[in-house]
């Protein structure tokens, strides 16, 4: 049975509100907590790098909505109702390994978050203080560290160009077996 029409429309324009409507409560869960977990997490650390993924999450949580109910029945029972990461994925242990063989990537990535957080929401507000409070011309000093997280940026791409031109993988002699030719 064809859900109606307007309130498809309705409901698809909110991530997950669409789905849920559809009857899909896990899949429209997921994408509601993915849509709200980015807004918050820009909104409360005051990074704005957390709502690039807001765009793609809301269209495809639009035409999955409209993808759902243009479906038949045979094709709804093909598509099972599941949360986004799926549960084969979760009972076989594939997001733990996952997980597991990248938890130093998680941990750099969380370590460069903080001290990003702290250096905008602390340092930067501290030292504009510092400087308005003095009467020596010191707008320089402003200007460095507000250009440090681009130059920080930078300098990591640069250096991620460097390494991928140098190669990671070091080739000892031993690896190499010679052609002699046939025989």
């Amino acid at each position: 049975m064809k859900k109606n029409i307007f309130l498809t429309f309705v409901c698809s324009l909110w991530p997950g509100a669409g789905q849920m409507y559809m009857g899909y409560i896990k899949r429209g869960v997921s994408l509601m907590t993915a849509f709200m977990v980015a807004i918050g997490l820009s909104g409360f650390l005051n990074i704005m790098f957390f709502t690039i993924p807001l765009p793609v999450i809301w269209f495809y949580a639009f035409f999955d909505t409209w993808s759902l109910r243009n479906m038949d029945q045979a094709q709804r029972i093909a598509s099972p109702d599941d949360f986004i990461l799926p549960s084969e994925m979760r009972r076989h242990g594939e997001a733990e390994a996952f997980a597991r063989r990248y938890h130093a990537v998680f941990g750099v990535g969380f370590i460069l978050v903080g001290i990003y957080v702290l250096y905008d929401n602390l340092l930067m507000p501290l030292l504009a203080t510092f400087i308005n409070s003095i009467s020596y011309d010191l707008t320089w000093i402003w200007r460095l560290a507000n250009n440090l997280p681009t130059l920080v940026v930078a300098m990591l791409i640069i250096l991620l160009g460097m390494r991928l031109i140098r190669g990671d993988a070091k080739h000892s002699q031993d690896d190499m077996i010679e052609f002699k030719g046939e025989e």
